[in-house]
């Protein structure tokens, strides 16, 4: 009777001390230099070191760059499984963290933050240069259209693309290429028309495929009588 007891009494406390626990391998992972583009494939690993069944409700990355798999949410005491994790390096350049959280049913770990980092390298790019950055037509008159010359060129080592225009009604651009080879220049033309009298202050802005720095700016000043 009493040893009946003592193992009725062993059952219940081992079910009401049950509890999963989850272990990474290594929460953070280094995957070094890489260049620009490719899209990484890395593994974290865990085990289920408890007694109890472990439960992974959601896994949450820091960005829409990267996304997590796992094959199941259910994982027996001992059982072992692996997040994976890919993340796209476009658009990067430099280091690199990101991170990724992982909600479990762990009483003393429900939330895991993982991590990733490294180097991303830029080796092939496109580099605008704009000149003259400032125009001063100093003091002109009301409806009259005064033209400057623009420079632009393609420092870099992929073609460069002038996508989008932002210029107030006063201003036109006319370009001889929208497509600048490595190393090569193009000639923009400038119209400017002011339309009202006084002090003109504005920006010329354009956009590129330049994504280091997309945007190349002129300045555009004239005292308007």
């Amino acid at each position: 009777m009493k040893k009946s007891l003592f193992i009725a009494l062993w059952v219940l406390s081992a079910l009401l001390f049950a509890k999963p626990t989850i272990k990474f391998t290594s929460p953070n992972s280094d995957f070094g230099e890489t260049t620009v583009g490719k899209t990484l494939d890395i593994n974290f690993e865990f085990a289920n070191v408890g007694s109890d069944v472990l439960y992974i409700k959601n896994i949450i990355p820091s960005c829409g760059c990267t996304t997590a798999e796992l094959k199941k949410k259910e994982y027996r005491p001992g059982e072992k499984g692996t997040i994976t994790v890919k993340f796209n390096t476009s658009g990067y350049n430099g280091r690199v963290i990101k991170t990724i959280t992982v909600m479990t049913s762990d009483p003393d770990s429900p939330e895991v933050r993982l991590t990733l980092s490294g180097t991303v390298i830029v080796k092939d790019f496109a580099q605008a240069d704009l000149k003259p950055d400032h125009i001063s037509f100093g003091a002109i008159s009301v409806g009259k259209t005064y033209v400057r010359k623009l420079n632009l060129t393609n420092l870099g080592t992929l073609d460069l693309r002038v996508i989008e225009l932002s210029h107030g009604p006063e201003a036109s651009l006319e370009f001889k290429a929208n497509l600048l080879a490595p190393r090569n220049s193009t000639e923009i033309t400038l119209h400017f028309t002011p339309f009202e009298k006084g002090t003109f202050n504005s920006m010329l802005k354009i956009r590129t495929n330049d994504y280091r720095n997309p945007y190349v700016f002129v300045r555009l000043e004239a005292q308007v009588n």
